[in-house]
């Protein structure tokens, strides 16, 4: 009997222990987050089947957002009718994108891949033959860390938008995932306490709801106090150095003593300005030594890149007249 058998039949005994129980009610939550605030902003919630950018379409359809937002996003909200929708609503765009994204363009294939930049169109075919006019783009290629990866933006304009401010704007964007992680972990709603399935998207919101007003009460107070831009470098002021634990503690130690008098320094408002990360200097990575390869996760390659052919350039010739027109 080699491992492998070995192994297999420890599995069916634990699974026997274990029995499969049968599946929970889950939901799914599509978050509008703000970068630099670092507050949720809006929220979709639906079933676990629901899809992400028609939540993404709605929010930008029907919610206000202030003028000029740039929505940042990573390489699941793709797509000709979520871009056309962002932009039509007066709002611009940035994506990683991969191999999911199919792209046309005036250069030679490797010409424009040795260049690293350069505008693209998004024109699928069945929307250049519904007679829509196709989204111009701008495509970069760009170096988060080791790894080069593709970002597409609806600025063509490259000092509005540049390769820094992408790569800043993509490494904020990890803040979101962050505040998934305080939802479930700080906040403890990984597993809701409601006991019936309707109920529960209004749980989870009411939970997002007191989770984006703790954090607004702890910028609130850090704000007040922030220190001049002379002396500014990363103090009270900065909503990356806040804390959402430290925050909820304060919160939550307030609310068990509302009858007694705090100390100085102890009142809710102290405890607020300072629920801000540990001020230290990381000396090793938080990388883990072992890291065991994940067959799901597969590499997103590069977009998918096509010499526009003469038919399609008189096509976007006159698709380009009756916009100027």
């Amino acid at each position: 009997m080699n491992d492998y058998e070995k192994s297999k039949g420890m599995r069916r005994k634990k699974n026997q222990k274990n029995k499969a129980q049968p599946q929970e009610p889950q939901a799914w939550i599509t978050m509008m987050w703000h970068m630099g605030l670092r507050l949720p902003w809006r929220w979709r919630l639906g079933p676990s089947n629901s899809s992400e950018r028609q939540h993404v379409l709605e929010m930008a359809q029907t919610d206000p957002f202030p003028k000029n937002t740039l929505f940042c996003g990573d390489a699941g909200f793709v797509g000709y009718p979520l871009w056309s929708s962002l932009l039509a609503c007066g709002h611009d765009f940035l994506v990683r994108v991969g191999a999911n994204v199919s792209l046309l363009t005036t250069q030679a294939d490797c010409v424009f891949k040795k260049a690293g930049k350069g505008l693209v169109y998004c024109w699928p075919k069945t929307v250049m033959q519904a007679g829509q006019p196709p989204l111009r783009l701008r495509l970069v290629q760009v170096a988060l860390g080791k790894t080069k990866i593709w970002m597409l933006t609806s600025v063509l304009n490259g000092q509005r938008l540049t390769t820094k401010a992408m790569v800043r704007f993509y490494k904020m964007r990890w803040g979101i995932e962050v505040e998934f992680r305080g939802l479930k972990q700080t906040l403890d709603r990984a597993k809701l306490r409601c006991r019936n399935d309707r109920r529960l998207l209004a749980e989870l919101d009411w939970s997002i709801m007191a989770m984006a007003v703790a954090e607004l009460f702890a910028l609130k107070d850090q704000l007040a106090k922030r220190p001049p831009k002379s002396g500014a470098g990363g103090g009270t002021g900065d909503p990356a150095k806040r804390s959402l634990a430290k925050t909820m503690r304060a919160l939550r130690g307030c609310l068990r003593n509302l009858k007694e008098v705090p100390a100085p320094g102890k009142d809710l408002a102290s405890q607020l300005r300072n629920a801000v990360t540990d001020r230290y200097d990381r000396q090793a990575s938080k990388r883990a030594r072992y890291r065991p390869p994940n067959p799901d996760k597969k590499p997103l390659g590069d977009p998918k890149l096509r010499r526009l052919t003469e038919q399609e350039k008189q096509s976007l010739k006159r698709a380009e007249t009756r916009k100027t027109e």
